[in-house]
């Protein structure tokens, strides 16, 4: 290959593959040390590439040892030689030479050749690698190529991605061709490049989501405090807004619901609750278990414990299905939440009216000491019996008892 070719192929080559010419240069050199070393059996002593691109040179050095008589041409120059291109030079002195590439066998030409695009192709897959790792926790867009068992294949453009089976809607079918939205959730090096590990499923994914459809997120205005999700049922958000006359649910919703209906786009069948922060903790958890109405919420600081009373039609809608709705409030919260009806309490009144010792006035303070059912008797146990008024040690023991029996 001609000095022009070289210098076209190398400025073709970063163009198309986006690589630094130095790096390029570097596969050169590589390239021309493996020829060389195939060429002689023997590795040069030292070789470096000189590129000048406004004359259009291209010239290869190697460093070579003056000697009385040459037994190693790889790496030896005789006197009389060295001293045409350095009439000063003495025995012992290194001396660099110019050599020509074209002289090399075909066959190290070729081995050069070979290492010289193997060069390149970690290059690119180093370039690639350091690309993606820098947005490693980004969203990035990309196309369905095709699905297996255990993970689907994305395309993103330069590189594909895995989008394992567990980081997936549940039940969502990914068709060949769709494009879809992923956070990039671990980029590693691997021999055939970069393992770029997506998700769909991670709280990041809906984070960023609404990072890009409410502004107010964005300039810092709102912040997102917490996302807990069931991938592909239900997810709430928990905001609140560092200006007094913004309102962070408002924000999130957009005009006309048109922020969150974007953002339901990419979330397949997935429920958004968007909830307002609070320090309170029963209003947090009021607020937590929207869209269900909350009659009344009491807490247990101690215990990490609420107690959420709510009418006998709201009852279903707050547990949620599968428990799904009353599960992620206790994983935001770290409480215990126990979901009670009116219905179930008026019921269990019954009960503890029955019970011995138990008076009108006595049943008043169990309700203000958190005893609405026989379950929280039993759970509350003889310490706190003790300290509900009118209620002495061996009262507490036969009601404790008799609890016991009655849920039995």
């Amino acid at each position: 290959m001609e000095n022009a070719e070289l210098i076209s192929a190398l400025e073709s080559i970063q163009r198309e593959r986006g690589i630094t010419k130095d790096t390029l240069l570097e596969g050169v050199k590589e390239a021309l040390y493996f020829a060389y070393k195939k060429k002689y059996s023997c590795p040069p002593r030292e070789l470096w590439v000189n590129l000048d691109e406004g004359k259009g040179e291209f010239k290869v050095f190697v460093k070579k040892l003056v000697v009385k008589k040459v037994k190693n041409k790889a790496v030896e120059v005789l006197l009389e030689d060295a001293q045409k291109i350095n009439p000063e030079i003495k025995i012992e002195d290194e001396i660099e030479i110019e050599v020509d590439p074209l002289d090399f066998s075909r066959v190290a030409a070729s081995t050069g050749k070979y290492v010289m695009m193997q060069q390149i192709v970690e290059k690119e897959k180093d370039k690639f690698y350091e690309e993606f790792k820098e947005r490693e926790g980004e969203l990035v867009s990309g196309t369905v190529q095709y699905k297996t068992e255990y993970f689907i294949l994305v395309d993103l453009g330069k590189m594909e991605g895995i989008l394992p089976e567990r980081e997936t809607f549940p039940n969502k079918s990914y068709k060949q061709g769709e494009r879809i939205l992923a956070y990039i959730m671990r980029v590693t090096r691997e021999p055939k490049g970069p393992h770029i590990v997506l998700s769909q499923t991670h709280p990041n994914f809906l984070r960023l989501l609404f990072e890009m459809e409410v502004p107010e997120i964005s300039e810092g205005i709102v912040k997102v405090e917490q996302i807990k999700r069931d991938p592909g049922r239900r997810a709430k958000v928990v905001v609140r807004s560092n200006d007094e006359k913004i309102d962070p649910v408002g924000a999130c919703v957009g005009l006309r619901g048109s922020r969150i209906k974007a953002i339901l786009r990419e979330m397949s069948t997935e429920k958004i609750d968007i909830i307002k922060y609070s320090p309170n903790v029963a209003e947090f958890i009021k607020n937590a278990l929207k869209p269900a109405e909350i009659h009344q919420v009491r807490v247990d600081a101690e215990k990490k414990e609420a107690k959420v009373i709510v009418t006998d039609d709201q009852l279903s809608l707050t547990i949620g299905a599968n428990g799904e709705n009353v599960k992620l409030v206790a994983k935001l919260t770290g409480w215990q939440i126990d979901i009670r009806s009116l219905g179930q309490i008026e019921r269990e009144e019954v009960f503890l009216q029955n019970l011995p010792g138990i008076g009108l006035k006595t049943l008043i303070s169990l309700r203000e000491h958190g005893f609405l059912t026989l379950k929280d008797i039993v759970r509350g146990g003889l310490e706190k019996l003790v300290e509900v008024e009118g209620i002495g040690s061996r009262t507490a023991q036969r009601i404790l008892e008799k609890a016991q029996e009655k849920l039995a």
